[in-house]
């Protein structure tokens, strides 16, 4: 299992065609995020004497204050800069992992 986990780190093309793909991705959610923030930001509710204390429920999830008649929403740029943290830090974890177990490379 070892063997096989090793033969496939060391293919290049596989590897650098996984991580690509997931550091577009987190990169993806984190324009995405921004953008959410931007907008809900930029978007002007109206206040009343409603059940919702005259803010219209924002959807994109936690993480969201209402100041004056904006919403400050930062839940989904959050997440995203958490999931692109997360991928660049297994990236450097496999490319450090791969480069200890190529023969004749110092450990360390």
């Amino acid at each position: 299992m070892r063997i096989a986990l090793e033969q496939l780190l060391s293919d290049l093309t596989l590897k650098t065609l996984a991580f690509a793909i997931a550091l577009g991705w987190s990169l993806f959610q984190v324009a995405q995020g921004l953008a959410t923030f931007i907008t809900t930001l930029l978007q002007r509710f109206d206040t009343g004497n409603d059940e919702f204390g005259g803010l219209v429920p924002y959807a994109g999830g936690g993480l969201a204050w209402p100041i004056g008649h904006r919403v400050v929403a930062i839940g989904q740029l959050v997440a995203g800069l958490v999931e692109l943290a997360t991928v660049l830090a297994v990236i450097l974890l496999v490319e450090r992992w791969s480069n200890r177990s190529l023969p004749g490379q110092p450990v360390g």
